[in-house]
Formats: structure tokens, C-alpha cells, sequence
């Protein structure tokens, strides 16, 4: 059964506050690294999920953006340039906080900078 975005929303809530958080530790501690691949990794697995159940708007939208940032993150950590990972992560334009519009008014989820992908 598809989930709906709230539930998609839900289940990725707190994946990805632990890839924030990894992504920020692993910037300046190099042992953090594999850490950071596995978190990647937990969050592409939600998000390569079919989304055949998702309503068309922002979250839908940005599936193939989100998927390109982490495979382009892992590559980053890969060649052990954590900075370069939690850059792409953070873009104003195409990072994660197009997640936060995509699963806005969700609990967890505000646009406005307080919500576990800031």
C-alpha cells in the first residue's frame, strides 16, 4: 500500500534530522564519515519509495532533485569532502528545504526554519 505524503512525511521526519545532524558533525570530524553514508543512505531508501500514493505538488516535484542531492552527497563523502555533502544538503534553491515545503503543515515540518531539515 502507497503511503500518503503525511505518512511519508512522518517516516522521514526523523531519518532526517539524524542526516542534518551527521552532515554538521561529519563537516569537521572525518570519523563521523561512515556515519554520514549510512544516514544518506536511510533517508534515499524512504525517498526512492514508489510514489505512485503522493499527491502531485512541492514534495512529488522534488523526488528526482532530492534523489540526485543524496547520490550526489554520498559522492561527496566518498571522496571525503564532508563539507561539500552538507553544502549540496543545505542549498537555498534544490536542498532539503524544499522538503520542508513539500511536508509543511505537517507535525515536525515548518517552512519557516524551525523543522528537523534546518
Amino acid at each position: 500500500m502507497a503511503d500518503t505524503l503525511e505518512q511519508r512525511c512522518e517516516r522521514l521526519r526523523q531519518p532526517v534530522t539524524e542526516l542534518v545532524a551527521t552532515s554538521m558533525s561529519a563537516a569537521y570530524r572525518t570519523q563521523d564519515l561512515p556515519e554520514l553514508l549510512q544516514a544518506i543512505a536511510s533517508v534515499r531508501g524512504i525517498i526512492a519509495e514508489d510514489p505512485s500514493g503522493l499527491p502531485d505538488g512541492p514534495f512529488l516535484a522534488w523526488l528526482p532533485t532530492a534523489l540526485r542531492n543524496l547520490d550526489n552527497m554520498r559522492e561527496a563523502v566518498e571522496a571525503g569532502d564532508a563539507a561539500k555533502s552538507y553544502a549540496i544538503l543545505t542549498d537555498k534553491s534544490d536542498g532539503f528545504i524544499r522538503l520542508t515545503v513539500g511536508c509543511a503543515g505537517y507535525p515536525g515540518w515548518d517552512p519557516a526554519g524551525t523543522s528537523a531539515a534546518e
